[in-house]
């Protein structure tokens, strides 16, 4: 894998309210590698837009650094932005045009020193190519001739996404790609973004509100509320169970003699400890050999022990809900 997107300590401020410093983004670090689609989460003013907006150059930072493919943004913006392409705001595109009439013409503004060196004709049938290409991989190859106004909005939504992936950016950056749309359509967007990190090798950063799709779609999650980040894990952990150091837990025990296994691990954890049948549940910061060692140390016999599995919305309410007492 390769890093594509390295941010370090972003901070932006949005002046004073009441007397108390606005904090947008607050130190803000992580990164995106290529071959993944990371999702971005937070509530409402969390700081998303505005972190998205500085990566791609619609806002500045106070303080901090950017890299895109290695490349400060501080020192050379224009080579750095050549590796990105975003949706952050609906695509601006011509509705009575087709999808292909609309990518030809966009393509058209940039013509590259070496198709310069090409015949017209050359020219002209390297860029179809290409067109044609890029709307196999947003799905719309059979319908490119339709005008856009045609199109349902998750048609839409992939030709912004195709106007994004035009050249092949090594990150892609989307702002609610899927706002509006209904299951079919959200489908749709999630299948093509998979395809564009794995076929195209993008590193993608996608914010959303919607986290049972994000949950589908992306291979890592950043959770940031009150302009920090607050929480980073990868999906797969999330699902088999895997803790981030300090990080509580929900794990389910069996074993003998259970009401004194519950009174021996509510002292030795100093938590509160429910049961169930022949099961112990407990929420811990401990890990699952720790515990398991204790209870064998102390005689008893573990015949199951595992952490229950947990969603990203589990995930996502936990850490805001700590965030919000800690603020």
């Amino acid at each position: 894998m390769t890093e594509v997107l390295r941010v370090e300590n972003l901070y932006k401020t949005y002046g004073y309210k009441r007397g108390y410093l606005i904090k947008a983004v607050d130190n803000v670090s992580f990164s995106v590698n290529s071959g993944e689609v990371v999702g971005f989460l937070g509530p409402n003013g969390a700081g998303k837009s505005t972190t998205i907006k500085m990566i791609v150059g619609l806002a500045s930072p106070e303080s901090g650094d950017i890299f895109i493919m290695g490349q400060d943004i501080k020192k050379d913006r224009e080579a750095a932005m050549k590796h990105v392409g975003g949706v952050i705001e609906n695509p601006d595109l011509y509705k009575e045009w087709s999808a292909y009439d609309n990518l030809m013409y966009l393509k058209s503004l940039s013509v590259s020193k070496e198709d310069m060196k090409l015949s017209y004709k050359q020219r002209m049938e390297k860029r179809k190519a290409e067109v044609i290409d890029i709307l196999k991989v947003v799905g719309l190859d059979t319908r490119m001739k339709d005008k856009l106004g045609h199109y349902s909005l998750g048609m839409k939504q992939r030709v912004g996404i195709a106007q994004a992936i035009m050249d092949k950016p090594s990150l892609l950056i989307l702002d609610e790609p899927a706002n509006g749309l209904d299951p079919a359509g959200i489908k749709e967007i999630r299948d093509m973004l998979r395809r564009c990190a794995a076929d195209l090798n993008m590193g993608i950063l996608v914010s959303s509100h919607q986290l049972a799709e994000m949950e589908l779609m992306c291979d890592r999650f950043l959770i940031i509320d009150k302009g920090k980040i607050i929480s980073e894990r990868n999906t797969s952990d999330l699902h088999n169970g895997i803790q981030t150091e300090g990080q509580k837990r929900s794990i389910s025990v069996r074993v003998d003699r259970i009401k004194e296994a519950k009174a021996f691990l509510e002292e030795l954890l100093g938590i509160e400890i429910e049961e169930y049948g022949d099961t112990l549940k407990l929420v811990t910061e401990k890990d699952i050999p720790f515990i398991n060692k204790q209870l064998v140390l102390a005689d008893y016999s573990v015949f199951g022990i595992e952490a229950d599995r947990s969603s990203l919305e589990d995930e996502y309410l936990k850490a805001t809900s700590s965030s919000k007492k800690k603020g």
